[in-house]
Formats: structure tokens, sequence, C-alpha cells
């Protein structure tokens, strides 16, 4: 089962097949009798985002899972090479996570200081 996989091709599946002793993950793009390494990168930030790997992680030490649409999801568009590439790539760039959680803070902060101005405003009228 080899081959390149078309990008904007609905997958059958994707498989991880990971070592945890080195914390890492490659992940193949599996569409018919095509299979295609799509990308590799740090288990540890797979775990982050896809629950798959966290019950993979609990459960074992190396080895692969496989990621399969739900039967009612079966025909979905969107689970595609393509896809799977981008949602790879953004986990594993540390600038995206970095990224992410600054606009998560500055957002929690803006929302302490708005409640602040609403009390300080309330005290006043």
């Amino acid at each position: 089962m080899e081959g390149r996989v078309a990008g904007d091709v609905e997958l059958d599946s994707a498989v991880f097949q990971v070592s945890l002793t080195k914390n890492r993950y490659e992940a193949i793009a599996c569409n018919g009798e095509s299979a295609e390494s799509v990308a590799s990168g740090p288990f540890d930030q797979l775990v982050l985002h896809l629950e798959d790997a966290k019950n993979f992680q609990s459960r074992s030490s190396s080895g692969s899972f496989k990621l399969l649409l739900a039967g009612d999801a079966k025909g979905s568009t969107w689970f595609t090479k393509s896809t799977l590439e981008r949602f790879l790539h953004i986990i594993n760039s540390p600038d995206a996570s970095k990224t992410a959680n600054g606009i998560l803070q500055e957002m929690s902060q803006l929302e302490e200081t708005r409640k602040f101005h609403d009390y300080l405003q309330s005290k006043v009228s």
C-alpha cells in the first residue's frame, strides 16, 4: 500500500505511527490502495489537540493508531489529505500555539478590564 494520495480526495483513514520513547509521530494519509506519509512531529503536541492521541498515550508506549470517520460522517468532504496536512502543520508550529495563547490571554485581560470599567460606572450612577 504505497503511492501518492490526491490532496482533495476524501481519506479512508489517517494512521499515526508513534514512538513515545522518542516523542515522535509520523502521519500517513490512506485512501483505497494508496498511502502517503504527510507529516511528522513531536507527539506531545499532537496529544494536546487530538483525543485519540491522548487515549493512545495512556495505554501504549509505541505502535500506531488510526483515525476513522464515524459511520454517519462517511462521505464528509472535509477529511482530505490537504486538511490533515494543514491541521498537523498548525499544531506542530510552536509560534501558532504561542500566538493563540497570547490572543486568549489578551482577550481575558480585556474582558476583566471591561468588567472593572462597568463596575466603576455603576458606582458613579
